[in-house]
């Protein structure tokens, strides 16, 4: 099996030396494959090449790639073009250059290969992964509740790290996406990757890794950016997903309950209150009110009647979880990560991603087809 390692890197030249001695010792004991390292290098200002070039004239197995720099979901296509197109990858794997990875995880990576998993994700937020202790609040919270968006927005919560740079796949995921991933930039590319393979029917691991804080060089995040973008890939996301004339009787229903749950948000805020208790005790009223329009309308001819309907009422409720979490979270990030006074945009984000939640969850839960009617 052939495995090329992507690093896309820009300005790691004090990382290079010591990852690529880590590096190089862990693939030479995996004597079952054949191993290519690729760099792409964004034309770093501080010679990140030249480290490069020095290995290369030891170890063939090394290539680098130069570009001018255009972003992470570039770089990472040119790497995955070339592992493909040139090297003829089985698998690729790609991580982080900055030493936050450590190599010797690409063992496991490999075993899972084997056994028979089609893409591998270095997951942060499984027993056993971890993210720096030295991380301040504000940034273990954006780190949690960013990906805890993305589970539940895109409806896939068994899949814990979204936005991880430490993964291996068959290269074949990466030729069924490669024609749609090049409007994703920054780390959002990493999520639309990993949610376009899922969708291609890709068997997924999750395997615990520490990730580390980098010790050299600068943070390339810029977190209100990347909070926006989120939210708007998976809002898209899932709207695109959504086709049927019932989901926008839904969406009429939902504007109503939105109505509802705003007077109350706005309320809340002006006699002094947090933005994301309004937004809470908005949603559960709102609730109320989309229970009873859905019934009678939306989901009309599987209209729960009879003694079962406190029950649905109930479940409905539970399953509105979901929804009411995502708002919560979305008011919450923004405001803390970006701005306070923007509670209305995140709000709004909130409720558009936990409409589309509901309308999943109520189809397939609430108002299933089979015994509509609760009788």
């Amino acid at each position: 099996m052939k495995v090329a390692v992507v690093l896309p890197t820009y300005n790691e030249r004090e990382n290079i030396d010591r990852l690529l001695q880590q590096l190089l010792s862990v693939l030479g004991s995996i004597l079952s494959h054949s191993f290519s390292i690729v760099f792409v290098d964004d034309d770093s200002p501080d010679k990140t090449a030249d480290i490069v070039r020095l290995f290369q004239k030891k170890h063939p197995e090394i290539h680098l790639l130069h570009g001018r720099k255009r972003g992470l979901g570039v770089a990472l296509l040119r790497g995955m073009a070339y592992a493909d197109d040139v090297i003829g990858a089985d698998v690729i794997i790609q991580m982080d250059a900055d030493l936050s990875h450590d190599p010797a995880v690409i063992r496991e990576m490999v075993s899972e290969v084997e056994k028979g998993a089609d893409f591998i994700v270095g997951s942060r937020y499984i027993p056993g992964g971890s993210i720096p202790a030295n991380w301040g609040y504000h940034r273990k919270l954006f780190s949690v509740l960013g990906n805890a968006i993305v589970r539940f927005g895109l409806g896939k919560i068994r899949i814990h790290d979204w936005t991880g740079g430490f993964r291996a796949y068959k290269s074949h995921f990466y030729r069924k996406s490669r024609d749609q991933m090049g409007g994703y930039s920054g780390y959002v590319f990493q999520i639309a990757f990993l949610y376009k393979s899922v969708l291609a029917g890709a068997r997924i691991v999750e395997i615990p890794i520490h990730f580390t804080d980098r010790k050299y060089g600068k943070s390339k995040l810029a977190t209100g950016e990347y909070i926006k973008n989120v939210l708007t890939y998976v809002f898209q996301s899932r709207l695109s997903e959504v086709k049927e004339w019932s989901f926008w009787k839904f969406a009429v229903v939902g504007t109503i309950g939105f109505i509802i749950n705003t007077i109350i948000l706005e309320l809340i805020v002006y006699i002094g209150y947090h933005p994301t208790l309004g937004s809470i005790l908005g949603a559960e009223t709102a609730i109320v009110s989309n229970f009873l329009l859905n019934n009678s309308w939306t989901f009309k001819n599987r209209k729960i009647t009879g003694s079962s309907i406190l029950y649905k009422f109930l479940q409905f409720n539970a399953t509105s979880v979901g929804a009411i979490l995502l708002q919560f979270l979305t008011v919450l990030l923004g405001t803390v990560f970006v701005s306070l006074e923007l509670y209305r945009l995140w709000y709004i984000a909130g409720v558009g991603l936990g409409l589309i939640w509901n309308f999943k969850m109520y189809s397939k839960v609430i108002w299933k087809n089979s015994g509509g009617n609760g009788k």
